[in-house]
């Protein structure tokens, strides 16, 4: 079995970051109002 190298964590973690910001990119309007709805339920205190 192949060891996991530093190389391997870097390219890994890139391709997840990659994935996220095409992801919200391309489906901006749901992720803005995702992010605007998190917000404001926790400036009002609804989330636990």
């Amino acid at each position: 079995m192949r060891n996991i190298t530093k190389r391997d964590i870097l390219f890994f973690t890139l391709g997840l970051i990659t994935f996220f910001m095409i992801e919200s990119i391309y489906n901006w309007d749901s992720t803005k109002k995702s992010f605007m709805n998190g917000w404001n339920d926790s400036q009002s205190g609804k989330m636990k």
